[in-house]
């Protein structure tokens, strides 16, 4: 009676197992097809999920706290089957050290950390889609004495999948290293930039654009594309 038991238990279980992979292959060839496809409004799903993923896990150990919370400030600008434009918001690296805050790195420094990982990101943890190409856009926030606020451009940096496959990830502390092997325009007191000026993608008059939402929303049309874990 024990034995028969056992071997049922086993066979339920090989069952639902085998019933989760079938469902997860599935699921990432609707993802494939459909963005392969040409379908911009899955791929901005898609995105959408990954990226508040992304703000769900915990931070890799090591990185500053900076440069976790201009992470979660991912957002897309613009994305296509071959190329994705992200903006990220980097605010300078302010500890406490001894009872009292101090900045241990500036805003452009966090920015170019920043850029790097998310490059990193784009063209390695994006589950079913690789795109060929990326620009990631770092801005700051700038508060003026009369309470008004702008987000002024600290860097724009575009890589192409080649130039990432040659990238010392290990040495990501190394930010400006990298950022020099790629496209990378920076600011400079005198000297602000536009990273719409030879952008990638542009804003939505060439693609459709969303916002990465906070609450994770998503598109009604790709529901059935839903309830699967991305790959990793």
């Amino acid at each position: 009676m024990g034995l028969g038991l056992g071997i049922v238990i086993c066979l339920v279980i090989f069952v639902i197992v085998g019933f989760m992979v079938f469902q997860a292959r599935f699921a990432a060839r609707q993802w494939r097809r459909v963005i392969a496809a040409g379908d911009i409004h899955a791929l901005d799903d898609l995105l959408d999920q990954t990226f508040e993923a992304w703000r769900n896990s915990r931070p890799p150990r090591g990185m500053p706290p900076a440069d976790w919370r201009a992470m979660h400030t991912a957002a897309l600008i613009a994305a296509d089957g071959e190329r994705a434009r992200v903006s990220l918001l980097a605010e300078p690296d302010v500890r406490v050290v001894q009872g009292q805050r101090v900045e241990v790195g500036t805003a452009q420094e966090v920015a170019r950390r920043a850029a790097v990982r998310m490059v990193e990101r784009l063209m390695y943890e994006v589950p079913y889609v690789s795109f060929k190409a990326v620009q990631v856009d770092v801005h700051t926030e700038y508060r003026a004495a009369d309470g008004s606020i702008t987000n002024p451009c600290l860097l724009t940096t575009q890589a192409t999948r080649e130039t990432a496959s040659w990238a010392d990830w290990s040495a990501a502390g190394e930010a400006s290293l990298l950022l020099a092997e790629w496209e990378t325009r920076e600011a400079a007191p005198s000297t602000p930039i536009d990273p719409s000026v030879g952008a990638l993608l542009d804003s939505p008059d060439v693609v459709p654009t969303a916002t990465i939402r906070a609450d994770g929303g998503t598109d009604q049309h790709t529901d059935h594309l839903r309830g699967q874990e991305p790959r990793s």
